[in-house]
């Protein structure tokens, strides 16, 4: 009776089905691998257009935010310039009336800092 020695059999890779098992899971775990690869690129092509997006985005809400406050700042300086001239102008109509008013503000302002 001869003697079965699965060892040896195993070590030699057994027939030729265990040698083409072995081939396929080696082909199909390279495929797997490239698959795994194009993966990756692909999420990262995906990740860089998505923050280029959203970079785009941040840039244009700063411009506008800039925009916006650069409108602001210009009407507020028109504001001040049209008080100014108004008060000019109220001042050489009437002259005493303006002095009188300054001089109550600066009563007022003297008794102000006399208390504190």
């Amino acid at each position: 009776m001869p003697t079965a020695n699965p060892t040896s059999e195993f070590a030699r890779g057994g027939n030729g089905q265990n040698s083409a098992s072995s081939k396929e899971i080696e082909a199909q775990l390279q495929q797997l691998r490239e698959d795994i690869a194009s993966l990756a690129k692909t999420v990262a092509a995906v990740g860089n257009e998505k923050a280029s997006e959203y970079k785009g985005k941040a840039r244009r809400a700063a411009h506008e935010a800039a925009d916006a406050s650069m409108h602001m700042v210009e009407a507020a300086r028109e504001q001040a310039v049209s008080l100014e001239r108004d008060l000019e102008r109220q001042i050489r109509t009437n002259p005493i009336q303006s002095v009188a008013i300054a001089a109550g503000v600066g009563f007022l302002f003297a008794l102000m800092m006399r208390r504190s």
